[in-house]
């Protein structure tokens, strides 16, 4: 693995170097089409111009808003390589937060598809839109007058990515070419990915990870992009099976509901084509990522950063072959890692503290949002992560949990995802997430909802017992939930803290 990349390269370049080394070769399918390198220059060269023509000027924003496609991806560069600064939205965010993310933008133009359009049209209609899956792509005049780009930033921002809004309010988080390029260059080389890999994107484009992390840096090397517009099992196998993939990035979700797929399927499909399979975005499923293991032969590796800041952690497949059980990885070139407690100062060599990180990937901050930028950028440039982790005597880096997350039971503090893997080791449990709810004496109760094996009978007085083996007795659930499955994230696919947490507060809903 090259040991420092550059972190300044410019990505659209090194896109045209690649195409013009194998114009023929596959670079996006998807949708029914395939697109040789070539053709996929040829097309963002194409949409470019006819985004100039409409009047697109260079730092103009363009919101696009899409699910994943090869339209997409064609879009996405042809803003960049019209001068444009891309703006994505996530196609599932519902109305109220699409109104607000697309007047937050303030884009000259939005960009949707068949699926987007309507929903678009009816939270902005002042906004002039296009869409991009037509025979021919024809953007009408572009707005003017849109709000100008920050003068005082590092660099000029290429990229507007907002969070999901799990939370609060999406936030619009500014990044530059250089942590664009850095990404896609940083995983490629850590991820050891080459002309000859074929990645299954399912992640949503809209989110780094589906968009720079895996896509852009699939194609900086030459490979091909498998995009699919969802997640589910039966699409992934069929990718894998027809395609002939061999890199398969998800989120814990997706791989649990994959293995739940297989274990089902009264025929084992064909999986030997995967080479790499990485998680990241939620806690780790050690339990079902070991059936993974089983059914295809292949670990599950980890990834953890934030959009604020990425690269930060994830594991050389060449270098260590079997995940640890519980880490993320190590820290990968370029970037820097900090573990500061709660008195500001770093703390002692395997203690749990707060992540701060920094590298050529730190955003220039959030779009329009002076105050929350300052809340999570430290004057000497470091980002608050507020994820709580520590780092073992081999540099593996275990992710604790989030300090959002986290729960106060009678003043002592409880890591919902510590509580979470210490259920999955119980033998009658296929997954659980862990929430805090009002307690009148305690503050908050810790309360679990669990998801049985098959056949299973579910016995919660013999699951408390097995956790007071594993855990703090005021870290373990007080009431244990059983549910058929736990509600995700429209947007992401993780597990949706929130709708846990409503499901398990309303009226009638007692233990099992």
């Amino acid at each position: 693995m090259p040991s420092d990349a550059g972190t300044r390269g410019d990505y659209l370049v090194e896109l045209r170097r690649v195409a013009a080394s194998q114009p023929t070769a596959t670079a996006v399918i998807g949708d029914g089409r395939r697109l040789t390198y070539r053709e996929l220059i040829e097309e963002i060269d194409r949409r470019a111009d006819r985004l100039t023509q409409a009047g697109l000027q260079p730092g103009d924003r363009v919101a696009l808003v899409a699910e994943n496609s090869p339209e997409f991806l064609v879009s996405a560069h042809a803003v960049w390589s019209a001068g444009g600064v891309l703006a994505t939205i996530y196609p599932s965010t519902g109305r109220e937060d699409l109104s607000y993310t697309l007047h937050n933008a303030d884009p000259a133009l939005v960009l949707v598809d068949a699926g987007t359009s309507a929903p678009v049209r009816a939270a902005a209609e002042d906004l002039p839109a296009a869409p991009i899956d037509v025979p021919d792509f024809a953007p009408p005049a572009v707005r003017t007058g849109t709000m100008p780009n920050p003068r005082d930033l590092r660099e000029p921002v290429a990229l507007i990515c907002y969070s999901s809004g799990t939370t609060s309010r999406p936030k619009a988080i500014m990044l530059s070419q250089t942590a664009l390029y850095n990404g896609a260059r940083t995983y490629a080389d850590v991820w050891r990915l080459t002309s000859a890999d074929r990645t299954v994107v399912c992640l949503p484009m809209a989110w780094l990870y589906g968009l720079d992390s895996t896509s852009m840096a699939t194609l900086l090397v030459g490979g091909a992009v498998i995009a699919l517009r969802r997640a589910r099992p039966e699409l992934l196998v069929a990718a894998i099976e027809n395609e002939g993939a061999t890199f398969l990035p998800g989120v814990t979700t997706i791989f649990t509901k994959l293995v739940d797929f297989l274990e089902r399927s009264a025929d084992r499909p064909d999986l030997s084509s995967l080479r790499l399979a990485v998680s990241g975005g939620e806690p780790r499923n050690e339990a079902a990522f070991e059936r993974f293991v089983d059914l295809t032969g292949r670990p599950v590796h980890d990834t953890f950063c934030a959009s604020e800041c990425f690269p930060l952690i994830t594991y050389d497949p060449v270098a260590d072959p079997y995940p640890v059980p519980g880490s993320a990885g190590k820290l990968v070139p370029r970037s820097e890692l900090r573990i500061v407690g709660p008195d500001g100062r770093e703390v002692a060599p395997g203690e749990v503290g707060e992540a701060f990180s920094r590298g050529p990937g730190l955003m220039l901050g959030y779009w329009r949002d002076e105050a929350e930028t300052a809340k999570v950028l430290t004057p000497d440039g470091w980002y608050r992560t507020k994820d709580l982790v520590r780092i073992d005597e081999d540099g593996f880096v275990h992710v604790v949990g989030r300090l959002s997350d986290m729960i106060i039971r009678g003043g002592s503090n409880v890591s919902p995802a510590e509580v979470e893997r210490a259920l999955r080791l119980h033998p009658g449990v296929r997954d659980a997430t862990v929430v805090g709810l009002p307690d009148p004496v305690y503050g908050q109760a810790v309360t679990a909802a669990v998801v049985v094996e098959d056949g299973a009978v579910f016995d919660p007085d013999g699951i408390i017992r097995d956790l007071g083996e594993h855990l703090a007795a005021y870290k373990v659930p007080t009431r244990l939930v059983r549910v058929d499955r736990l509600p995700n994230n429209a947007t992401t696919g993780k597990v949706d803290r929130r709708a846990v947490a409503a499901l398990l507060s309303e009226e009638g809903i007692a233990a099992r």
